[in-house]
């Protein structure tokens, strides 16, 4: 009995997977025409299972997911060699690069020309990653700005400490003109009670008939003189001490 033949793409005895299908260059660049016009019509980057399936009609005899494997690895290339020119790199250049790359390869590929799509105009790109002198320039700004922020810091402080100096110094200065205010008040408070209490002593004297200005100023006019009366008490204490002779 004859054993039945293995076809081809089928797997083995030995278990060894199928190898991917070809791509011809012709569906290469009809499918990297095709990503690129519907990536540009949706306006995004990851696209859905219906894009995608769009996508495939550009590639009768592939499947959405063989196109969606395929321009993965073609963009996987074309970041590992930029450099290097390819023409069916150039379509999907467009959309990952700075540059549009894919119009010069029209102008160069002038029988792909009847069959590519018309011209459409690229969406706004983000800006290349800036390069490390530019950012290490803006990391020096950023250490210039953060500086002059911590000295706008310490003079705002400085400044705020010598504004509250000064009005501690200026309350110092009021409460001290207050202090000697109210002492001269006082001062005065005490002089107009003595002068009320004096004024009532004299009146009180000139009520009971004694006139005290009037009396002092007599006495100092009129004091009796103390000469005569001085003599004759020292001649009285002479006489006191002579001793008596007995005859």
């Amino acid at each position: 009995m004859a054993s039945p033949s293995l076809s081809p793409h089928a797997p083995g005895a030995s278990g060894r997977r199928v190898p991917p299908p070809c791509w011809t260059t012709d569906e290469t660049l009809a499918l990297a025409r095709a990503y690129t016009a519907r990536r540009l019509a949706v306006g995004r980057e990851h696209l859905t299972s219906a894009d995608w399936a769009a996508v495939a009609v550009a590639a009768p005899s592939k499947t959405a997911r063989q196109c969606r494997h395929k321009v993965e690895k073609l963009r996987r290339r074309l970041r590992s060699s930029r450099r290097r020119p390819c023409p069916l790199l150039d379509a999907i250049d467009l959309l990952d690069g700075p540059s549009p790359p894919f119009f010069k390869s029209q102008s160069r590929s002038p029988s792909l020309s009847p069959s590519s799509p018309p011209p459409v105009s690229p969406p706004s790109l983000p800006s290349p990653p800036a390069s490390p002198p530019r950012k290490r320039r803006r990391e020096d700004a950023g250490d210039e700005d953060g500086v002059s922020d911590v000295v706008g810091a310490l003079r705002a402080i400085g400044e705020g400490f010598l504004r509250a100096e000064e009005r501690r110094m200026e309350a110092a200065r009021e409460a001290q003109r207050i202090r000697m205010e109210m002492a001269i008040r006082h001062l005065d408070a005490q002089r107009r009670l003595m002068d009320a209490l004096v004024g009532r002593i004299v009146d009180a004297l000139e009520v009971c008939g004694v006139h005290p200005v009037a009396d002092i100023e007599d006495y100092d006019h009129k004091a009796p003189d103390t000469e005569p009366l001085m003599q004759q008490q020292a001649m009285a204490s002479e006489v006191q001490t002579t001793p008596m002779v007995v005859r």
